[in-house]
C-alpha cells in the first residue's frame, strides 16, 4: 500500500516520539511504538512519492535537444535520452509520446534515427536502444460530448457585477402624464374676480432601467416638468385685501390683473426587486422641485403697482414602495401601486411690492423643514410581445407642509416685521397616465 506524504502527520509523530522519550520506559512506551511506526510509514511513503514525482516529470519537452552539427548525417536527427528505472511506466501516459529501455552493461548508448524514421510513428522501439523516438504526426482528435470552448474575451464591468449579458438588460420607457393640481385656492389678495382652477397639464415621465440579474434592477425616472398657469382680470374700481401699508397702492384701482403659475418636477433613483412581473418592491432616493409664483397688478391710469410673492420647495429624501398585479390572461393584468417618502424641504420665499417706481417691500426667507409625500396608483398592463409592455392608469401625489404663494397669511406680508414664510399647505396632484416600455 502506497502512502502519500503528509507533513502534519510527520510533525504529529515527531511530537509523539519527543513526548515518549521523556518517559522512563522508552522501549515499552505505546506512544513511542506508535510514533515510530507512523514515522517509518510516512518516510516510506515520502520515498515512493518523491520517486514517482521525479519519474513523472520526465517529458519530451524538457529533455529533447539538438545534437551538435557534424555528429550525424544532415538527413538524420538523434534524440539522446537517459533511461531511468521507471521509464517504461511513462509509456502509459498519454502526454509522454516516448519509449525508453535500459541497455545491459555499463553505461547507456545512443542510436541514430534518420529523418524518415523520425517522422514515422514507432509502436515498439528496439530493445536495448537508448533513444526516445518521438513522432511528429499530430495527435488524433479525441471524441468528446462537451461543446466547443467559447473564445475568451476580456472581462467587463458586467462580469464583475455578476450580470447575465446574454439576456436583455436594459429597459426604457415613456409615459404621457395628464395631471391636475387640486386645492389650488388663492388667498384673498384682491376683492375682484377670483381665479379659476388649474387646467390639466400634459407632460412626460422618462424611465431608464438596468437589470441586475433576473429579479433586481436599478432605475432612474424623471417626471415633468409639469406647468400650470391661470389668470383673471377685474375692471374697477376694485379694492384689495392687502395690509394697510400696501392698500393705498392697490385700492380704488381701475383694473386688477392676477396671474398664478406652478411648476413641478420629480427625479428618482430606485433599486427594485421582483420575483416576476406581477410584484415589485422598490426603495431609493427622490427629489422634487416645486415652484409657485403669484402676481397682482393694480392699474391707476398709466401707473401700474405690483404685488409679487414667490415660493420654492426643493425636497430631497428617501422613499419606499411596491406594486402588485393580478393576471387576467397571458397578456393582460391589473394592479395597483403605492409609495411614501420622508423629505427635507429646503424652502425659500420672496416678497416684493412696488408703487410705481418706488419699492414698498423687498424681503426673502430661507428654511429647512420636514415634509412627506404619499403616492398611489391603479394600473393596467398589456404585454404586446416578450420585451414590449404597454400600460395605462390613474395616479395621485399628496404633499404635506409645502410653502405656497397662495397659502401665505396676510399678517406675514406686512413690511414692518421680517417676512415669515408659512409652510403648512397641503397639495394634491392627480391624473391619468399612458405609456410604453421596451426591454433590450
Amino acid at each position: 500500500m502506497r502512502m502519500v506524504l503528509s507533513w502534519p502527520t510527520l510533525l504529529a509523530s515527531a511530537r509523539i516520539l519527543a513526548a515518549s522519550a521523556s518517559t522512563r520506559h522508552l522501549i515499552f512506551s505505546r506512544s513511542f511504538v506508535f510514533g515510530l511506526a507512523v514515522l517509518c510509514m510516512n518516510g516510506f511513503g515520502f520515498a515512493q512519492n518523491w520517486q514517482d514525482k521525479v519519474t513523472s516529470s520526465v517529458s519530451s519537452d524538457q529533455f529533447l535537444r539538438e545534437i551538435p552539427a557534424g555528429s550525424f548525417p544532415s538527413d538524420s536527427r538523434a534524440i539522446p535520452f537517459q533511461v531511468g528505472e521507471h521509464a517504461a511506466s511513462n509509456r502509459s501516459k498519454p502526454e509522454a509520446r516516448q519509449a525508453a529501455f535500459s541497455t545491459p552493461g555499463a553505461g547507456h548508448q545512443s542510436e541514430t534515427v534518420t529523418k524518415a524514421q523520425y517522422q514515422t510513428p514507432v509502436t515498439e522501439p528496439t530493445v536495448g536502444s537508448g533513444v526516445a523516438i518521438v513522432s511528429q504526426q499530430p495527435n488524433p482528435p479525441m471524441a468528446s460530448n462537451s461543446p466547443a470552448p467559447r473564445p475568451t474575451r476580456k472581462l467587463g464591468w458586467q462580469d464583475k457585477l455578476g450580470l447575465d449579458t446574454t439576456l436583455p438588460n436594459f429597459v426604457i420607457g415613456y409615459e404621457s402624464i395628464h395631471f391636475r393640481r387640486s386645492n389650488d385656492s388663492v388667498g384673498p389678495y384682491s376683492q375682484g374676480d377670483g381665479l379659476d382652477g388649474f387646467a390639466q397639464d400634459v407632460s412626460g415621465r422618462y424611465t431608464f432601467s438596468r437589470l441586475l440579474g433576473n429579479i433586481d434592477k436599478i432605475e432612474f425616472k424623471f417626471t415633468g416638468p409639469l406647468h400650470w398657469d391661470r389668470q383673471s382680470a377685474t375692471i374697477g374700481p376694485v379694492n384689495s385685501n392687502l395690509p394697510a401699508s400696501f392698500a393705498p397702492a392697490f385700492d380704488s384701482a381701475d383694473r386688477h390683473h392676477q396671474t398664478h403659475s406652478v411648476r413641478l418636477s420629480s427625479y428618482e433613483l430606485n433599486r427594485s426587486s421582483s420575483g416576476d412581473d406581477l410584484s415589485k418592491f422598490f426603495y431609493g432616493l427622490r427629489f422634487f422641485d416645486h415652484e409657485e409664483r403669484y402676481r397682482l397688478e393694480a392699474t391707476h391710469g398709466s401707473l401700474v403697482n405690483q404685488f409679487r410673492i414667490e415660493t420654492n420647495n426643493f425636497l430631497a429624501g428617501g422613499q419606499i414602495g411596491m406594486n402588485f398585479f393580478r393576471p387576467v390572461s397571458q397578456r393582460l393584468s391589473f394592479g395597483f401601486g403605492t409609495a411614501m417618502g420622508l423629505y427635507g424641504d429646503f424652502a425659500t420665499g420672496f416678497l416684493n411690492v412696488t408703487n410705481g417706481l418706488s419699492t414698498l417691500a423687498d424681503a426673502n426667507e430661507r428654511g429647512v423643514r420636514i415634509t412627506s409625500m404619499f403616492e398611489g396608483c391603479g394600473l393596467i398592463q398589456f404585454r404586446i410581445s416578450q420585451n414590449i409592455l404597454a400600460s395605462a392608469g390613474y395616479e395621485a401625489w399628496y404633499f404635506t407642509g409645502l410653502a405656497t404663494a397662495a397659502g401665505q397669511p396676510l399678517a406675514n406680508l406686512a413690511p414692518g416685521p421680517p417676512f415669515s414664510l408659512q409652510t403648512g399647505d397641503d397639495q394634491l396632484f392627480r391624473g391619468w397616465t399612458i405609456g410604453l416600455s421596451a426591454r433590450f
